[in-house]
């Protein structure tokens, strides 16, 4: 037998971040298990850890950096090394910036799995660009953080404490198959308090069949009903007065618009029972504490995403669940023990270097303003006043995404003429596919590198790919992009494979090729983790055997010492901020873009509702899709949720390919029963594509077979109008069976 060392560090396959144990034996990984003295995790993993050592060695991993010589799309690649593409890239980036200026240059990134958003953001700032940032997160939790900061200033909808609710409300989620660690949680606490459980979901899942209340709203409403839950918990007097009283500003006013929406009339909106509304909104505020893990599905509607997500804010703000046990925690970022700092990735990404003439070139700075660097500028000084750090900048802001497609293709309002991704995929992610690829392919697109794992269909079409690390192959340090009052650390299990690099090496290398040298002094990631923890009195090594380090007192309400880091230092219910960017300081509801009462002559044609998401393992967005590694075979085909009864009027049976069309086009995905989903709702699922299918033109992948994102609607008159995200649901098709 060789040699054997275990490994500590924290499972980076989605962004839950579970301690683990790799056990490595001659250099390879072997196998995965759970940190039984990790205390978030306390040995818990899910399935995908077990594949782990299988999609590690797969063949097609990335090893080292390729340059395109053929057309894009061909699939004609030359092996060159890091520092002669680096030195070609440094050169193109510098002629593009004195041809367009520093805006001209977007980035592309993924979800979180533990790496660090800074050094993209850091790189950014030196380079003068406005941080133009393409990416998912503003339909997947970046406008929550942006209401959040808003209204409380802090970013409370992360920090939960499920183990010590009494009622938890899964709105837009499903735990059994996004968040398996708090679903195993949540069965124990089942059988062993009388915890109460709120579903909001239109089709049956394993979480809605342990619901006490399940609300199934048409798709789109959530506004709605979640101003008739206020409307009930202000109008019955549920909510907590002394905190209202106290600690916040503007409650008549929004007494008075929720008078708007008694629970009758939200019912013939959103076809929920008007009892149903009350029961739930009832049980809610008076079974606290309450909390409301994260759903991802809200922040995906297009125009009500962000202002549903300001109702839950204010519901758990008015009825005493912020900074509780068994509610939502107030971080402070940058907080550990031994009474020093982690410094911040907002530290680090020298946001101080961009004039404010500068920012007001990101793209959207006017149009999606609350996510943007127009409301983040304005929020920061009161978070910067309370926190004693910069604010969260890292990911908490982003430029209108939809608008960087069209800019590649029209030049307006300017010539994006170069991109960056690292870790995405946006063939599989972003809204309408047809526009993206018509992006990545035109020529007015002069520069785009990619930074992957794998050959995906995006990276397919880029001019230089180069191969990133996977999380056993890198250190993490980190503090979950400062809105965590914690600190994860875990080294890495092996040395990177082949030609490899982190995501810091990798943004260091484009750096130094720009002629940033002087900030960039650290060689790679021990040593910024080193710099980061200093004031704390760790090291890194020392950060690794603590897993995670909490302040020494965790102080549940600093409000009360510092107020919140808002305008008037209360929780905002009339938001101050959204006032001084032209928005309605209030919630309120409006018909999504595309439904049957928007649109009656378009649902004539296209009758059914549909829903595009939901989680399914041990998939994770578009990852995970190759055959060999264990995932395939658990999940070998793409689904589509229907009604039975409206399957068979379609003459579909149970496992039956269908096509799914909308005015965008048209996928196939294979039929699988719900008896529980709404009648007039399908959801199908997102971001599929198959490896095993030709890489190149035309196929790439099969990206265009039963890729969701073919269907949606991405047009920035209907994204929301605070964030600019975009509409994943609540859309109309028609679905008919594939002869």
């Amino acid at each position: 037998m060789g040699t054997q060392e275990i490994k500590k560090t924290c499972c980076q396959f989605c962004a839950a971040v579970c301690g683990v144990l790799v056990h490595v034996e001659d250099g390879r990984v072997v196998r995965i298990k759970g940190n039984p003295d990790h205390p978030l995790s306390h040995g818990y993993t899910c399935e995908r850890p077990g594949i782990a050592p299988k999609w590690l060695y797969q063949p097609d991993q990335l090893l080292y950096p390729l340059k395109r010589v053929g057309k894009r799309g061909e699939g004609k690649w030359q092996q060159i090394s890091w520092d002669d593409a680096m030195g070609e890239i440094g050169q193109k980036l510098i002629a593009l910036k004195g041809r367009y200026g520093p805006e001209t240059l977007g980035f592309l990134e993924g979800t979180y799995r533990g790496n660090d958003y800074w050094p993209r953001g850091r790189f950014a700032s030196l380079f003068g660009n406005p941080h133009n940032i393409f990416a998912p997160g503003i339909i997947c939790g970046i406008n929550d953080m942006g209401i959040n900061m808003a209204v409380t200033g802090d970013v409370t909808t992360f920090s939960t404490d499920l183990s010590n609710s009494n009622c938890a409300v899964f709105w837009g989620s499903n735990p059994s198959q996004s968040e398996t660690r708090s679903w195993t949680h949540l069965k124990k606490m089942k059988k062993e308090k009388d915890v109460k459980i709120i579903v909001v979901d239109p089709r049956q899942t394993r979480t809605t069949d342990m619901a006490d209340i399940w609300l199934r709203p048409r798709p789109g409403t959530d506004t709605a009903l979640a101003m008739g839950w206020l409307h009930v918990i202000i109008n019955e007097e549920l909510y907590d007065k002394d905190f209202v009283e106290n600690w916040t500003v503007g409650f008549n006013r929004l007494k008075e618009r929720v008078q708007e929406y008694p629970p009758q009339t939200v019912s013939e909106i959103t076809d929920v029972p008007a009892d149903k509304i009350i029961e739930a909104a009832r049980t809610y505020a008076t079974h606290g504490p309450s909390v409301m893990p994260y759903g991802v599905a809200i922040d995906q509607l297009g125009l009500n995403g962000t202002r549903t997500e300001q109702v839950k804010v204010i519901m758990r703000a008015i009825c005493g669940y912020l900074g509780v046990f068994g509610g939502h925690l107030i971080a402070r970022p940058g907080d550990t023990n031994n009474g020093g700092k982690f410094v911040p990735e907002s530290e680090l990404s020298m946001m101080e270097c961009l004039s404010m003439e500068q920012r007001k070139k990101q793209m959207g700075f006017d149009v999606c303003k609350l996510v943007s660097l127009n409301g983040w500028t304005m929020m920061s000084e009161y978070i910067e006043k309370v926190y004693g750090i910069p604010a969260p900048v890292t990911v908490q802001i982003q430029a209108h995404t939809t608008m960087g497609w069209r800019a590649i293709l029209t030049g307006k309002p300017y010539p994006v003429t170069a991109l960056i991704a690292w870790g995405s995929n946006p063939m599989a992610w972003a809204g309408n596919t047809k526009l993206v690829y018509e992006a990545l392919k035109s020529e007015k697109l002069e520069l785009s590198v990619v930074q992957e794992l794998f050959m995906t269909p995006s990276a397919q079409l880029a001019d230089y790919v180069f191969p990133a690390t996977s999380w056993m192959e890198r250190d993490l340090c980190t503090n979950m992009m400062d809105f965590c009052s914690l600190l994860w650390a875990g080294e890495k299990a092996i040395e990177p494979l082949g030609e490899r690099k982190d995501i810091y090496e990798f943004f260091r290398g484009l750096a130094l090729s720009v002629g940033q040298d002087e900030y960039w002094p650290w060689a790679n990631t021990e040593e910024v983790s080193n710099y980061r923890l200093k004031e704390t009195g760790l090291s890194f090594k020392d950060a690794v055997e603590n897993i995670i380090t909490f302040p020494d007192s965790f102080d549940l309400e600093p409000y009360k010492s510092t107020g919140f880091p808002t305008p008037s230092g209360k929780v905002e219910l009339y938001s101050s901020i959204l006032e001084k960017l032209d928005y309605d300081p209030l919630p309120y509801y409006e018909e999504p873009p595309e439904s049957p009462v928007r649109l009656p002559d378009v649902a004539r044609e296209y009758p059914l509702i549909l829903n595009t998401g939901g989680n399914f393992r041990p998939m994770y967005h578009s990852e995970f899709m190759h055959k060999g590694i264990g995932s395939r075979e658990k999940h070998p085909d793409p689904l589509m949720d229907i009604h039975p009864e409206t399957a068979g009027d379609l003459g579909i049976n149970d496992g039956d390919w269908a096509f799914i069309e909308t005015r965008r086009g048209k996928i196939k995905q294979k039929a699988r029963y719900n008896s529980g989903m709404l009648a007039n709702v399908v959801n199908c699922q997102a971001s599929w594509w198959f490896p095993e299918k030709s890489a190149n033109e035309p196929e790439l992948s099969g990206v265009w077979e039963s890729n969701a994102n073919v269907l949606t609607l991405d047009d920035p008159e209907f994204c929301d109008e605070l964030s600019g995200g975009w509409c994943n649901r609540a859309l109309l098709c028609k679905v008919y069976k594939a002869e």
